[in-house]
This record gives structure tokens, C-alpha cells and sequence, in this order.
């Protein structure tokens, strides 16, 4: 199953996602990328999602509403 990226927005600024790293829709930004990198929490990030109650995979993707903090 292809995503057509163009259907998303960067999750930091809101433009046009280009990129799908470190588990978030991105632009190109590199600024953006990084904030992407610092969330996920580095590369064994998508265990501290899970360890937070939080899918592996964003909650736009599974369906899942993103928990209230």
C-alpha cells in the first residue's frame, strides 16, 4: 500500500509533508526533521512511544486518538 505524502501536513510547521522520518510526517525542512528526531526520542524511539501507551506508529496512521497531556 503506497501513502501519497502529499495527503498529510509537516506535524511542526503544517506545510506539505515530504518525508515520513523517524515516525512523523515531515517537510523538508531541516529543522523539522530534527524536531522529528528529538520526539521520537532517538533511535530506539518508537519503544519510548510504546512505554508512553502510545502506538509505534503515528496516531493519524492507526486511527488512534493522540492522548491528552
Amino acid at each position: 500500500m503506497a501513502i501519497n505524502l502529499s495527503d498529510y501536513k509537516c506535524q511542526f510547521c503544517g506545510k506539505t509533508a515530504t518525508n515520513f522520518v523517524f515516525a512523523a510526517f515531515t517537510c523538508d525542512d531541516p529543522v523539522c526533521i530534527e524536531k522529528a528526531r528529538v520526539e521520537r526520542g532517538g533511535p530506539g524511539g518508537h519503544m519510548k512511544r510504546k512505554m508512553e501507551g502510545r502506538p509505534i506508529t503515528p496516531e493519524e496512521i492507526c486511527g488512534v486518538e493522540p492522548k491528552k497531556e
